[in-house]
């Protein structure tokens, strides 16, 4: 009686934090940054060598659209869009977070944003040919809080795009205990041999040391088709693959 009881005293105050962090963050936004400032040290955790893996990318393949998963404050949706002229589309669940980040980017018409959950969002630009059928980069940034929705994100990608590019923020880096990552984002819980089994795709990791990641250092992964599409990313220096037994 007692186990079930505490997990709606859990449930009901970890609520009440995300509230009131919402709260804390729009102040501060408000404050601070109410208009995205385009700057070194905004998007992909301003993190230098996520920043040089994601230009190598850009300049290698010839993508259509960007797309996000994963808004926050808008920040990498921004950068994405100023940096390349390309355009951007994002969802963000939390309709708080939702709203700064519409405020924030009002000046920047390239990026398109949605208040509603990443699988839906992802599901919905799946049915719009000009945009699944082309070179597509994606950004998975949607897993905080108590949803984690990275599986089924990856499947829907990798059923129902044809070619495209996956980067997936707070990634385990294997051999590199000094990148930082998510417990959801580990070899352990996203099955890379299961993913080159079910939808044919392989792996891809920083090939700088964590050391050389500045200022924080969180690990990622890129994932693509293992066929021809790949083939550019073995001339990228700035990452490295991962090798299955396949």
């Amino acid at each position: 009686m007692l186990r079930p009881l505490r997990k709606v005293r859990d449930h009901f105050f970890r609520d009440i934090i995300n509230r009131i962090s919402d709260l804390e963050t729009g102040i501060r936004v408000l404050v601070n940054s109410p208009s995205y400032d385009h700057s070194d040290g905004v998007g992909f955790n301003g993190q230098k060598g996520r920043k040089r893996i994601f230009l190598d990318l850009v300049g290698k393949y010839e993508f259509s659209s960007l797309i996000e998963t994963g808004t926050y404050l808008g920040d990498t949706a921004g950068y994405m869009a100023k940096t390349t002229g390309l355009p951007v589309f994002s969802c963000e669940r939390n309709p708080s977070l939702f709203s700064l980040a519409k405020l924030r980017l009002k000046e920047i018409p390239s990026v398109s944003l949605y208040n509603m959950d990443s699988r839906e969002f992802l599901l919905s630009l799946s049915d719009k040919p000009e945009i699944s059928e082309k070179e597509c980069f994606l950004y998975l940034d949607a897993h905080w809080g108590k949803a984690v929705p990275l599986k089924e994100e990856i499947s829907i990608i990798g059923s129902r795009w044809k070619k495209f590019i996956i980067m997936i923020d707070d990634f385990q880096v294997p051999d590199d205990d000094g990148y930082q990552y998510g417990k959801y984002g580990t070899l352990r819980n996203i099955n890379i041999s299961k993913l080159h089994s079910d939808y044919n795709l392989c792996a891809f990791f920083p090939a700088f040391p964590s050391r050389e990641e500045y200022p924080v250092a969180q690990g990622c992964v890129i994932l693509t088709k293992n066929d021809h599409f790949a083939g550019p990313l073995q001339e990228i220096s700035s990452i490295k693959r991962y090798r299955l037994n396949e």
